[in-house]
């Protein structure tokens, strides 16, 4: 069924007209017309069954009924994600959405992109709530805007739960091997820009009781490594079940 986001503070009433752009979506893409059912989604856990009463690509409207919660994932996964150089931070926030991440939080480091353009929070913020919506998901991630590492470190440290960083020098410590004791805890993840963190920004991770583990004897793209430590946590944690 097609699936349509409609935050939370517009469902109050019986109807609701869609914004142009989701408007279009339905009616030149899909095709669809009057009558036609769809799926709302308030990126808050809620879906909502809704009906076409009016199709127009201007401004379609929408007649809303039963409404369900879709039960949270069993564990919340944050990811800290060092912005990379080019466009790989959309590829990190839409898969990582795909695969259940909570929350995002764009990372200032020193290998890494030195601010994020203009806009670019927006941007990803759409990514991903059109990856929620393309993969089933009620919710929708928190995108937070770009804070230096340190931030992002100490708000970790105070939030609590598992905290790992993902570094190519630790070759002794698997992220595999780390989940295995992972109690079902909220669980964030660190990862480097192209190149990596340096040593010294790991140490600091240390120092917030973050936890160096590595991905293999392979050295992979920032887009790769985001993707198969949220992957991995997510399959040891059960939520990929």
């Amino acid at each position: 069924m097609p699936r349509v986001f409609i935050p939370a503070k517009f469902l109050d009433s019986e109807r609701v007209t869609l914004d142009r752009a989701a408007s279009r979506h339905l009616v030149k893409v899909l095709r669809l017309q009057a009558g036609a059912e769809v799926r709302v989604f308030d990126g808050c856990g809620t879906e909502v069954e809704g009906r076409i009463v009016r199709a127009h690509a201007a401004g379609v409207e929408l007649a809303l009924g039963q409404r369900h919660r879709v039960p949270s994932p069993p564990v919340t996964i944050t990811l800290l994600q060092s912005v990379p150089r080019g466009d790989r931070m959309d590829v990190i926030v839409q898969k990582t959405t795909e695969l259940g991440i909570t929350r995002i939080v764009p990372v200032l480091s020193t290998r890494g992109m030195v601010k994020p353009p203009p806009g670019k929070t927006r941007r990803w913020r759409t990514i991903s709530q059109e990856a929620a919506r393309q993969s089933g998901r009620a919710d929708v991630p928190e995108v937070e805007d770009a804070v230096a590492l340190d931030v992002a470190l100490a708000d970790a440290a105070a939030a609590g739960g598992t905290r790992l960083a993902l570094w190519e020098e630790e070759r002794a410590l698997p992220l595999r091997q780390v989940l295995v004791q992972v109690p079902p805890l909220p669980v964030i993840l660190l990862v480097g820009p192209e190149g990596g963190l340096s040593e010294a920004e790991v140490e600091s991770a240390r120092g917030q009781g973050f936890r160096a583990v590595g991905l293999g004897p392979r050295i992979l793209r920032v887009e790769t490594a985001a993707l198969v430590a949220v992957a991995l946590t997510q399959a040891a944690l059960g939520g990929l079940d």
